[in-house]
């Protein structure tokens, strides 16, 4: 990115969970700009310890193990170390973009499979490709995910099993911080990272987001899904070609630096 403070003024709302806002906000600064943090959802565990059996057989069966998101990397490594379970050395690893492939790397564990398209069926596409039918593919996923892999998958031989390792869950206390923000700032740009923050924001502030929307505020996406999500309740937004928050700041950026001209 130019270094030339292209959002130097304006004021982007982030919707995203408390934990992984941080980095969004600091970005977000170092461009120029102001970031007022609303998280919106939250995530707990979901995979209950007496399934650790079972887990257990899973892993321990040869074939792939295919993380669709950071959450579903982070809690996987969770469970297995409350659980005192092994990571299993012998499988290869799939995941569905570069962030989630830079935190399994955290844990040690380096990528087989990365789509370029950072989709879920691009994902299965790539396993299409490099995946045996033989082989079990095993994959880590939260409770509001799409069942891609299986839909993909299945009806081609493969044997797919899921895991759901954590949910998504209301953060009470960031809609309420959203509501305040509301009255107190304007927006330049509302960003939205996921559709459940789509959802859980329409359903809090729904109406004022279409009259900002009418004046000057523009929705940022942060792909297709997100997107779809917004024109669900009638909401435009822009989406940025590599769909990753760096992505979202080029976009933001870009069209800010598109208002200076006219």
């Amino acid at each position: 990115m130019e270094n030339d403070f292209p959002l130097k003024g304006k004021t982007v709302l982030v919707t995203r969970n408390k934990a992984q806002a941080a980095s969004f906000q600091r970005k977000v600064e170092a461009l120029g700009g102001k970031a007022v943090l609303t998280s919106l959802i939250t995530f707990r565990p979901a995979l209950p310890n007496d399934a650790a059996k079972q887990v257990k057989e899973d892993l321990d069966a040869p074939g792939w193990l295919v993380f669709t998101s950071v959450n579903g990397a982070d809690f996987f490594f969770s469970y297995l170390k409350e659980n005192q379970l092994i990571f299993p050395a012998h499988k290869k690893i799939a995941a569905v973009g570069e962030k989630t492939a830079h935190r399994l790397k955290m844990h040690s564990v380096s990528v087989d499979v990365m789509p370029k398209e950072y989709i879920a069926e691009q994902l299965a596409e790539a396993l299409k490709q490099h995946a045996e039918p033989a082989e079990r593919i095993t994959v880590m996923k939260g409770n509001l995910s799409r069942d891609v892999m299986k839909q993909e998958l299945v009806p081609l031989g493969f044997d797919v099993k899921e895991w759901v390792v954590y949910e998504t869950i209301p953060d009470e206390e960031g809609i309420e911080a959203l509501k305040e923000a509301a009255g107190r700032y304007s927006f330049d740009y509302v960003t939205f990272t996921s559709s459940s923050t789509v959802h859980t924001f329409m359903h809090v502030l729904g109406e004022e987001l279409k009259k900002w929307q009418a004046n000057r505020t523009a929705c940022i996406s942060i792909g297709p899904l997100t997107r779809d999500a917004l024109l669900s309740y009638g909401i435009t937004s822009y989406t940025p070609d590599t769909f990753t928050i760096d992505g979202m700041l080029e976009l933001m950026s870009s069209m800010s630096r598109e208002e200076e001209r006219i």
